[in-house]
């Protein structure tokens, strides 16, 4: 009786929306077109397909941000992306041939804009160096001495301040930097650190090339003859990795190197520990980053309105923080700035862009990691989303005070989840801790085995109620990867299961390749993963970090009893167990608390429930529209 009951009723939904007549739609369609930086490509590529669904369409070429800004000079685009923002001044690390060229001269745009934050992320320092017959994956650097590498300083791998960094002495190779030939965000963000953390040491190199300083920062890297210059963040990464790379280090955006499982170098940051530029330190690191004239008293009028401050990113003395890491941004239409939007944008695009961008910053941050790149924190996001309130036609829902129905992994409400969900250093990490290192009792001790193998990985920045991390994986978590066993690296991680309890069961057999499992459940932030014990050339999964550790990670400690059997498997990157017995067999599995739920609701119970979304799916929608509708015939078709 119910179900037939469930069934009219579904069938009295369905008429009555045909009676009410289709459904106004909130928005029309409507097409954007853009260029600009092939870094956040990738990105803008996967959040245009999501916001298909809602009637927006996005064309979008990724042709690097100098062609983008020049598209929007020309009024050719509805928005652009872009590294860094309109040149103000000429840029002088081109040098004077340059500027003869056209290259690095002032960029003079006609159309009134805005910048936005889209993707965040850390400069990378890829290298290649085989000691031994051996790949070394574990190198980590003080600021002073890639700034020394880059600036013809230090140029050989043995030289005593890279021994003093790394723990130990490397063989007399020569050294290469890879720097870009174009003019790139990349070589802006890496230039802009050593001007604001090493001036003088910078300053002086920039005058010994082109005779004059650099300033804030360059687009195009000085050279010298002993610099090879290549175009292209994809060209100079694939150059290191491959043959000729031996003794090769250069700088470009971290989702190079991981999406090859290739190592980079771990950077010294201002708390004292060595680290990467995981999702999750970057993410903490931007935590400290400041728009101008949201977070200052700069004037709309100033060249510098609505740029990026970095200052307090470097100097940032949260453990986990990475140095190098920066944001890039959105141009998008200003409706009142001294200069008028570009004749092209209207009230129908102001819509779809101003959504676009509220989805970009908010849910669409949950996919940054996944993409190689590191959520926007709360501090930008609040900044982005004021922006599209100048936007024409501005539709955006999300309110900038208080950012309530913004579903960053970030944040919630005011609460920074990420800097207490994002994994802390491994103690093996910190300032003076022994190369050969592992944790006992929380301490660095020597007496793990140097492998070649970089303890690393921290998961995504955190959001929601677990903890990232390899060791406990919460709701919106994402783990980090898991220790490798036995010659393989360490399987990745995946994000951490929401639901009710449980944790994630892991076996691994040696000669598998390491996979990650689903972390556990959000109310009690069950174990997260467990890497295998693969085989003598086994790799870890194809997410793995390229730093994962590899066999014999020595920052995988005993927990300080005499009994073999209690051997623990600790992250690096966390300090944290995430396993137990580390034998020649199987990995020492992590018992799943199973919860059963008994019996089965009756299909009518469903039904009535179909019926019920039914309700709100087909008949609210129209009555909100026709009201609309009337309102706006009442008022003249004043908004």
């Amino acid at each position: 009786m119910a179900r037939t009951a469930a069934m009219l009723l579904t069938l009295c939904l369905t008429a009555a929306a045909l009676l009410l007549g289709q459904a106004v739609p909130a928005f029309a369609a409507t097409s954007l077109n853009a260029d600009g930086s092939s870094w956040a490509g990738p990105a803008i590529d996967q959040w245009r397909n999501d916001v298909n669904p809602m009637g927006i369409k996005i064309n979008f070429s990724p042709s690097g941000s100098a062609a983008g800004r020049n598209q929007w000079a020309i009024g050719q685009n509805d928005f652009t992306a872009s590294d860094v923002p309109f040149r103000t001044q000429p840029d002088t690390g081109v040098g004077a041939g340059g500027h003869e060229g056209g290259s690095g001269n002032v960029e003079n745009p006609v159309y009134g804009y805005s910048y936005v934050p889209i993707t965040a992320g850390g400069t990378a320092f890829m290298y290649n160096l085989t000691v031994a017959g051996k790949q070394v994956r574990d190198l980590r650097l003080s600021p002073k001495t890639i700034v020394e590498i880059f600036t013809r300083k230090i140029t050989n791998w043995n030289d005593p301040r890279i021994t003093a960094d790394y723990g130990k002495a490397l063989p007399s190779i020569p050294m290469i930097p890879i720097v870009r030939s174009d003019g790139s965000g990349a070589t802006a963000q890496f230039t802009r650190w050593m001007q604001h953390t090493f001036q003088a040491e910078w300053e002086e190199y920039c005058r010994s090339i082109n005779n004059v300083s650099c300033g804030d920062y360059t687009e195009f890297f000085p050279r010298t003859a002993q610099t090879k210059a290549l175009n292209g963040s994809d060209v100079v990464a694939n150059y290191i990795m491959g043959s000729a790379g031996e003794g090769t280090i250069g700088y470009d955006e971290y989702a190079f190197a991981k999406g090859s499982n290739w190592p980079v170098v771990k950077v010294l940051n201002p708390a004292g520990y060595y680290t990467l530029p995981t999702a999750s330190n970057v993410a903490v690191a931007l935590t400290a980053a400041k728009i101008r004239g949201v977070d200052d008293s700069t004037s709309p009028s100033d060249p510098n309105f609505l740029q990026q401050n970095l200052d307090g990113v470097y100097v940032n003395n949260d453990p986990r923080s990475y140095p190098v890491s920066s944001y890039s941004y959105l141009i998008v239409p200003r409706k009142d700035a001294a200069l008028p939007p570009p004749p092209r944008f209207n009230d129908d695009k102001g819509s779809a862009l101003s959504r676009f961008i509220s989805y970009v910053l908010c849910a669409g941050q949950g996919k940054a990691d996944e993409l190689g790149y590191s959520p926007i924190p709360r501090n930008l996001v609040r900044g982005g989303i004021l922006q599209t309130q100048h936007i024409p036609g501005n539709a955006s829902t999300v309110d900038p005070n208080t950012l309530a129905n913004c579903p960053n992994p970030t944040f919630t409400g005011e609460e920074l989840t990420v800097l207490k969900n994002a994994p802390q250093p491994s103690p093996c990490d910190a300032k003076g801790a022994p190369l050969d290192c592992k944790v006992e009792n929380g301490k660095p001790v020597t007496g793990g085995t140097t492998s070649g193998g970089s303890g690393t990985t921290g998961g995504a920045a955190a959001g929601g109620s677990g903890s990232g991390g390899a060791a406990t994986g919460g709701a919106g978590a994402a783990g980090g990867a898991a220790t490798g066993g036995s010659g393989s690296t360490g399987g990745a991680a995946t994000t951490g299961g929401a639901g009710s309890t449980g944790k994630a069961t892991t076996t691994k057999t040696p000669g598998s390749t390491g996979t990650g499992t689903t972390g556990g459940a959000a109310t009690t932030g069950g174990a997260g993963t467990t890497g295998g014990t693969g085989g003598d050339a086994g790799t870890g999964g194809a997410a793995a970090d390229p730093n994962a550790p590899a066999a014999d990670d020595p920052n995988a400690a005993v927990d300080g009893t005499d009994d073999p059997a209690a051997e623990q498997v600790v992250d690096p990157q966390t300090g944290q167990v995430v396993a137990r017995g580390r034998g020649s067999g199987t990995a020492t599995e992590v018992a799943a608390d199973v919860v059963e739920v008994a019996g089965r609701p009756e299909d009518w119970t469903l039904s009535t429930l179909t019926a019920l979304e039914l309700l709100a799916v087909v008949v609210v929608p129209p009555l909100l529209g026709r009201r609309l509708l009337r309102r706006r015939s009442q008022t003249g078709g004043r908004s």
